[in-house]
């Protein structure tokens, strides 16, 4: 947990180990439940780096990493001469918990690339042609980046430029996937529904998934209108100028406008002409949400109502949403939230992306959600919203699309289990039992109940003309005999069955995108004709049964997802838009590629490789304490399990002191497991001013070892301990020693924080802290005091975007030469000095109401235009006093805030307001202004 590192630094930095912090650290966990034993595959060109029982995958990755090695190398005219070292998780959800990155990883992330250390962390989905996109995405960046390294290093220019996102992203898309189903409906949506931008104003999706697929679209035009060799030799140019643009003017030979109107008239003449033949979704069904991201609409009709049923993301958190129709099947009022994901660990994430609830007739729902190390099916009572049942396998990583049977006494879903392996599984919830249908390495996903006690599935298992594409499948469950219930050129997903059993539904992207089709049923037997059943320009996803003629789904428009209905009329469906299949009797299957035997390769125990992380020095100078300079250095494994933190300065004023003014902190942190621990030693010397105490500088010197340790309980809560152990001489008068103490300090404290964040602070949910600690002086009795801290902080959501946000906090220690809190300033109790209000006891509270101000602010100079976004405000009452002894005063404030997010990482407050003077009696005569950064509290 990365609590630990911050933890550590304020312990090492700025105490001598004698005080319970005031200052500690909210967050939620990222909590590591696999005790992992990592394995290496060593081949011609990369070391892999897998565990467990996923050594299949990893061989198969493998033979993919080197396939795609040597394709990059000729389409980048480049080698990288080391080997690249590729991690692989067996399912997202491992994946998620790599202390490769310090970070979270969000629901989506497929891998990424760490720059610093050339790292390529992966994770199986069960599917091997996403795996194979991904190895191939993120080794683009790898060549890439070595190719701009040594391209800069030869023209000797500094080689810390790289290509903007865009085209960083852009690029690895277009060398690692062709234009698919994904890529067209995203496209087809910003083009058409005029929220595409050029590259002039390409910073304005930054980040988004909108940036990956415009810049791979930009690279397609470029090869279609200048040639796929300008490609790479954008990166050979790229010393040429420091402006990129200027780059790609240089390589194609015209200016910025000219290209950016002829990508734009090029996306235009390829997507504008769709309007003729389709719709979009709003005019073709419909639409029955107007906000948010709408999933996977199932229908339930009980005696007096009928429902739907869908996940949603509607106010930041993915939840289970119930929508009430009318007679004529429209809204019959707001979607009504049933329950509340992302808050507890029962329901820590709804995989929004993925088909995952469902109900019964009798009015059971199933749905899927991340709790703990896994994914459980929970079972869930729609007529009081009681869970009943939940279902969870430590095997089953991951879960997806359960469908009840008609009765409603059995179950089938997708799992991938610790193989990384992708399959069909069967489940009756009355005797818990449970059974396996398939069990290889191909991606058996969307399972739904057929005819003929079969399963209907989607796969990749495809063999023949069309091998590796997702058709329908359907398998006995008797004797788990597999036949094709498609077979065409195209990917078929979400198959469902009607009310009728006269047809089955699905969807497919056979004309680009993923449209829904029907299959007619006769007699127990799928035709070989399908028939297109909408005609949408972007896709639709997860179709539903209402009754036989009537249908609901998920669709994408606008950059959003909604449910939508549609009438179905078979004798209406137009003929033209339908496909026959020659045959489905092909034989034989696919198999993965492995590594050739005559190529050489190992497979080994993984033991820790440590490599320097940064090294940075600094050189600082101050009109109080001198100049002063010193280093951190940081070093880890390979895998980010093991950290070390090397901390050397020097405090001398003078050249006398320059030896005895030496500090050193050395510390290490294990997050390896999910017990994360840190220990180290440290050596301080030099001149001091405790705030805490009194104004006036001090010599101390002080030296020992600091013990850390966490354990995560859930992603939301923790238990944290610490012991300190210093041996301190303070001085004031040189040559005269003030105090000698050799403290031993301990604390533990318990962390809760569910809290959901906007530009500027938390808007939703709460975070509390309580914590005891006791300090004593060991050998000279002259420190002996205990701590108690509680610090309790509640956000009530007001609208979308506004929110009441309380604190109430306490702060108390007791005993012999206890030390001091302190408040006063943008942090807390605002626009009293910062830090002048002392006390061994304090409390506070604040009420803050927390509002959006300005969305949006553009500045357009003649030569540039400047764009800011996410300016906030908040109105203000702070209270709050601290003592020794004798409780003295009351202290409070009230205010108005303005508060400014600067890329995501700084915040800028400016406050104006009114002290409360005189223990509560009267306000300030003028107003003060007070200016810092910062997080709301």
């Amino acid at each position: 947990m990365k609590i630990l590192f911050r933890v550590c630094f304020v312990i090492l930095l700025f105490t001598a180990a004698d005080l319970q912090a005031q200052y500690f650290f909210f967050g939620r966990n990222k909590v590591q439940y696999e005790d992992f034993d990592w394995k290496v595959l060593r081949t011609e060109h990369f070391n892999i780096y897998y565990y467990g029982e996923m050594e299949t995958i990893a061989e198969i990755g493998a033979a993919y990493a080197e396939e795609i090695y040597a394709e990059l190398s000729e389409k980048l005219n480049h080698v990288v001469t080391r080997k690249i070292p590729l991690i692989f998780y067996n399912t997202s959800i491992h994946f998620q918990q790599t202390n490769v990155t310090p970070g979270f990883i969000p629901e989506g992330v497929g891998g990424f690339f760490e720059f610093i250390k050339g790292r390529v962390v992966i994770p199986s989905t069960g599917s091997l042609s996403d795996f194979r996109h991904v190895i191939r995405h993120e080794l683009v960046h790898v060549f890439m980046t070595n190719k701009v390294f040594r391209v800069l290093r030869d023209h000797r220019q500094p080689p810390d430029i790289l290509p903007p996102l865009w085209f960083v992203e852009g690029l690895a898309e277009y060398l690692s996937t062709e234009v698919d189903a994904q890529a067209e409906m995203v496209m087809r949506d910003a083009v058409i529904n005029n929220y595409f931008v050029g590259l002039k104003n390409i910073f304005r999706i930054y980040g988004t998934f909108l940036m990956y697929k415009e810049g791979q679209s930009f690279l397609e035009f470029v090869e279609e209108k200048y040639g796929a060799e300008k490609i790479p030799l954008i990166l050979e140019n790229i010393w040429l100028y420091k402006n990129f643009n200027e780059v790609i003017e240089h390589t194609l030979q015209k200016s910025i406008d000219e290209i950016d109107n002829e990508w734009s008239y090029y996306l235009k003449r390829k997507y504008f002409p769709l309007l003729a033949d389709k719709v979009p979704q709003e005019i073709g069904a419909k639409k029955l949400t107007n906000w948010g991201f709408n999933f996977s609409p199932v229908y339930y009709k009980s005696k007096d109502s009928s429902f739907i049923f869908f996940s949603a993301n509607r106010d930041g958190y993915s939840s289970l949403y119930k929508l009430t129709l009318d007679k004529n099947f429209n809204p019959a009022d707001e979607p009504e939230l049933i329950l509340r994901g992302e808050k507890s660990d029962e329901f820590e994430a709804f995989h929004l992306f993925q088909s995952a609830i469902d109900v019964s007739q009798s009015g059971l729902l199933c749905f899927v959600t991340k709790s703990g190390a896994t994914d459980v099916i929970h079972f869930m009572n729609v007529s009081n919203n009681q869970i009943i049942k939940t279902f969870q396998r430590e095997y089953l990583i991951s879960i997806s699309s359960p469908k009840f049977s008609d009765d409603g006494n059995k179950i089938v879903f997708q799992a991938v289990d610790q193989k990384g392996f992708s399959d069909i599984y069967y489940y009756e919830p009355e005797n818990d039992s449970l059974l396996r249908l398939t069990n290889d390495y191909y991606d058996d996903r969307d399972p739904c109940f057929g005819l003929s006690n079969k399963i209907i599935f989607s796969s990749d298992r495809t063999a023949g003309n069309f091998e590796g594409k997702y058709n329908l499948f359907s398998i006995q469950l008797d004797n788990k005999e597999i036949k094709y219930v498609t077979y065409a050129n195209a990917n078929f997903s979400n198959p469902i069955i009607s009310n009728n059993k006269q047809f089955l539904l699905f969807t497919s992207d056979i004309d680009g995108v993923r449209n829904i089709w029907m299959q007619n049923i006769s007699e127990g037997k799928f035709h070989n004709k399908i028939s297109q059943v909408s005609n949408f320009f972007t896709s639709a996803f997860d179709p539903r049964c209402i009754n036989d003629t009537m249908i609901i789904f998920s669709g994408f428009q606008n950059f959003s997802f909604h449910i939508y209905r549609k009438s179905i009329n078979q004798s209406e469906l137009d003929t033209s838009k339908s496909l026959v299949f020659e045959s489905r009797s092909v034989k034989g299957k696919w198999l993965a590629e492995t590594l050739p035997l005559e190529k050489e390769y190992q497979k080994l125990n993984y033991e820790k490789e440590y490599a320097l992380d940064y090294a940075q020095s600094v050189v600082a100078t101050d009109p109080v304490f001198g100049t002063r300079g010193g280093a951190i250095l940081t070093l880890s494994d390979l895998l980010g399990d093991d950290q070390y933190y090397i901390l050397l300065y020097n405090t001398a004023e003078v050249q006398s002191d320059f030896l005895r003014s030496f500090n050193l902190s050395i510390t290490r942190i294990n997050l390896s497991s999910r017990v994360n621990f840190g220990y180290g030693i440290f050596n301080f010397n030099g001149r001091r001013y405790d705030i805490r105490e009194t104004d006036e500088f001090f010599y101390e010197k002080s030296y020992g070892g600091v013990f850390l340790l966490s354990y995560p309980l859930t992603k939301f809560q923790r238990i944290e301990a610490s012991t300190t152990l210093a041996d301190t001489e303070r001085e004031i008068v040189p040559g005269i020693s003030e105090r000698k103490a050799f403290l031993l300090s301990n604390s533990i404290s318990m962390v809760h924080d569910n809290s959901l964040w906007s530009t500027s602070g938390p808007i939703d949910g709460s975070r509390w802290l309580v914590l005891l600690g006791y300090t004593t002086d060991i050998k000279f009795s002259n420190v002996n005091y205990f701590s108690i801290i509680g610090d309790y902080r509640y956000y009530l959501r007001l609208g979308l975007r506004t929110a009441l946000a309380t604190r109430i906090g306490f702060f108390y220690n007791e005993g012999k030469d206890a030390r001091r809190y302190f408040m006063g300033g943008s942090w807390d109790l605002r626009g009293w000095p910062r830090w002048s209000i002392r006390g061994e006891k304090m409390w506070l509270t604040s009420l803050e109401f927390r509002f959006p101000l300005i969305d949006q602010l553009n500045i357009k100079f003649p030569f540039l235009d400047l764009g800011f976004w996410g300016f906030r405000a908040a109105t203000f009452f702070d209270a709050g006093s601290a003592w020794d002894t004798e409780y003295k005063t009351t202290y409070g404030s009230v205010g108005v805030g303005f508060r400014f997010n600067i890329f995501g990482v700084l915040v800028l407050r400016y406050d104006i307001g009114k002290k409360i003077e005189k223990d509560f009696t009267q306000f300030q005569p003028g107003l003060f202004y007070q200016f810092f950064f910062g997080w709301d509290f």
